[in-house]
């Protein structure tokens, strides 16, 4: 699912996993990236699962390397 408040640039991503981390903690209290609402899905693809929330941009906030921003 693409999001229109959400800008990802795939090339970005180190797949370091900090944004699935964080979004599995915050919705389910485990670290498990398999059960987070974003998904990573290089070399092409980073979405969201149809649960992911408008508005709580914890994926974000955490990424490190910028691949995931808000669209201005």
């Amino acid at each position: 699912m693409e999001k229109t408040n959400i800008m990802v640039e795939p090339e970005e991503c180190t797949q370091c996993h900090c944004c699935q981390l964080i979004c599995s903690f915050a919705f389910t209290g485990a670290f498990n990236p398999e059960k987070a609402r974003i998904v990573i899905d290089l070399p092409d693809r980073i979405g969201f699962t149809d649960e992911c929330l408008k508005g709580c941009s914890l994926c974000i906030k955490y990424c490190p390397t910028g691949a995931i921003s808000l669209r201005k």
